[in-house]
């Protein structure tokens, strides 16, 4: 499902919705499965990345037969996560939370404290971003840049949901940084590169250029990090995971406390790809880029 040529503005987005909640399950994801066939066998760029970056997940023992089994997957996947956040914004009857992590994550986003919510970009984690937006909470998302044709759609959408989507640059940083002083919320993703300014850390054991504005933000803020991620089940409902939030650590050195807090963070979201690997939807290259 090519959201880039499905879509060509506001009002593709809203055909966007209206035909995912006309077409039912089964044909939306036949379609999407078709189009990941496809893409697999003609070895397309997306398909090749994602392949790329899975082996870095799984290491050697997976064989090559299994890897582009799963990369397919993922881009299957990926087709399937789009049909269901336009086939359910608003409604979230998919979405499924552990009681108590969702105590613990409700505590600490209503805290007088500023939070970072981030996360790996894991199944439909756009849907679960607006879920903890439905709650009730104001959220500034930092997005790349300088996004693609098909970033600024989506953009446009989670707007039309009600985050606040900020492209990174330095009004929005200061704008985010303000937020947290003031006890407030900021999301981003923390699973790709994104500057080559950015110092390379370990991540799945080996170096890549990960980012380290959520660590940079929270030292100067004073906020907690808050890593969630989503994960569809076997039954077909999106969970949505929390870690414990963390409180940066400091040794006075800061250079020194943003790259081992950025690994911290790193850590848990290795966990967490670990456990569905295929529903890890990078389709950039993660340690090769630049």
């Amino acid at each position: 499902m090519n959201i880039q040529k499905i879509l060509g503005g506001p009002p593709g987005i809203m055909l966007g919705i209206g035909l995912s909640r006309l077409v039912p399950p089964r044909v939306g994801y036949w379609i999407a499965r078709q189009v990941a066939r496809r893409m697999a066998r003609g070895r397309s760029p997306k398909f090749t990345v994602a392949k790329r970056n899975l082996a870095h997940v799984v290491g050697p023992k997976v064989s090559e037969e299994e890897l582009e089994r799963m990369a397919e997957y993922v881009v299957y996947h990926a087709g399937c996560t789009y049909y269901d956040m336009f086939r359910f914004a608003g409604s979230y009857a998919k979405v499924r939370v552990d009681p108590d992590e969702w105590a613990l994550a409700e505590a600490t986003l209503r805290d007088e404290r500023g939070t970072i919510v981030v996360g790996p970009h894991m199944s439909n984690f756009d849907l679960a971003g607006l879920w903890i937006a439905a709650q009730g909470f104001e959220m500034q998302a930092l997005s790349l840049p300088k996004p693609e044709r098909g970033g600024k759609i989506l953009n446009l959408f989670r707007r039309h949901q009600g985050l606040l989507v900020t492209p990174v640059n330095l009004r929005s940083l200061r704008m985010a940084a303000e937020r947290l002083k003031a006890g407030g919320i900021v999301v981003t993703g923390v699973d790709r590169p994104v500057s080559l300014a950015d110092e390379p850390v370990l991540f799945f054991d080996a170096p890549a250029r990960m980012p380290s504005g959520h660590v940079r933000l929270a030292l100067q803020t004073d906020a907690r990090i808050l890593v969630a991620c989503c994960i569809q089940a076997s039954d077909g409902y999106y969970e949505i995971q929390f870690a414990p939030p963390l409180e940066v650590e400091r040794t006075g050195d800061r250079k020194r406390d943003v790259r081992h807090n950025v690994r911290r963070v790193l850590e848990i979201i290795e966990r967490m790809i670990r456990q569905a690997p295929e529903q890890w939807l990078m389709f950039v290259p993660v340690w090769d880029f630049g």
